[in-house]
């Protein structure tokens, strides 16, 4: 009797991408080290994470930091949170625009994994009035994270965007609405009244700026099914 031939074995990939990956951590320059966080984000090993910390803790070059953070966000792992928050935390004190970009990675990592407790510790930095356009970047990327919690059903989250929408920086009104519409895109239905009252109160802000954007995000929202958002816009248009 004939025995069947056994099928050819598939190679396995994986292994070798993961041990490229260490590998450019260990000795890759700072270009190779960004090119390899998409694979980075796609295997998620657990390899991963102890060349991550390492680099994000003790490194003394910001952008190989940098790397580590924006890689911790790639592989959504909640393991990440706490160095990422001292990162934050440590980043928040200090000046100039290599520090900023560190400070930038960790906020976008923080939102990148969703954690809902962001609302509270990044309260701080939010509750500056009129700060320094570095100040404004700041919380801009702050909101940009909160969005992408709220995205993910962050309660906390989008309480706080929802009060950022009577900050005194109209810039930072028109951001929050526009997050908030984002974050119901696809659950539109989902959205609160309350929190379709203040895009209602919004379409009359003071800032032309706001004024529009919560009108975007009414539209946008009625685009996509939400009946009460569709009677909000017809409302204001019969005003």
């Amino acid at each position: 009797m004939n025995k069947k031939p056994r099928p050819a074995k598939t190679p396995c990939f994986s292994h070798e991408m993961i041990q490229d990956c260490l590998q450019v951590m260990k000795s890759g320059d700072v270009e190779a080290l960004f090119e390899i966080i998409p694979r980075i984000g796609v295997l998620r090993d657990r390899k991963f994470h102890k060349p991550l910390l390492e680099i994000l803790a003790q490194s003394k070059d910001l952008k190989r930091r940098e790397f580590a953070a924006y890689a911790m966000g790639a592989m959504g792992e909640r393991a990440f949170l706490d160095a990422l928050w001292k990162v934050f935390q440590a980043s928040v004190k200090e000046k100039g625009a290599r520090a900023e970009g560190l400070l930038v990675a960790a906020i976008e990592a923080i939102g990148a994994i969703g954690d809902d407790a962001a609302a509270e510790l990044f309260l701080p930095v939010l509750q500056v009035g009129k700060g320094s356009r570095q100040v404004v970047k700041r919380q801009k990327r702050i909101a940009e994270s909160l969005g992408a919690v709220a995205q993910q059903g962050g309660a906390r989250c989008m309480e706080a965007l929802l009060n950022l929408t009577r900050h005194q920086n109209p810039e930072l009104r028109a951001l929050s609405v526009s997050e908030i519409s984002v974050a119901f895109w696809h659950r539109p239905n989902e959205i609160g009244d309350h929190i379709l009252g203040r895009m209602r109160e919004l379409t009359a802000d003071r800032s032309r700026l706001v004024a529009e954007s919560a009108l975007s995000a009414l539209q946008n929202l009625a685009d996509l099914g939400c009946r009460r958002a569709e009677r909000s816009l017809s409302e204001f248009w019969d005003r």
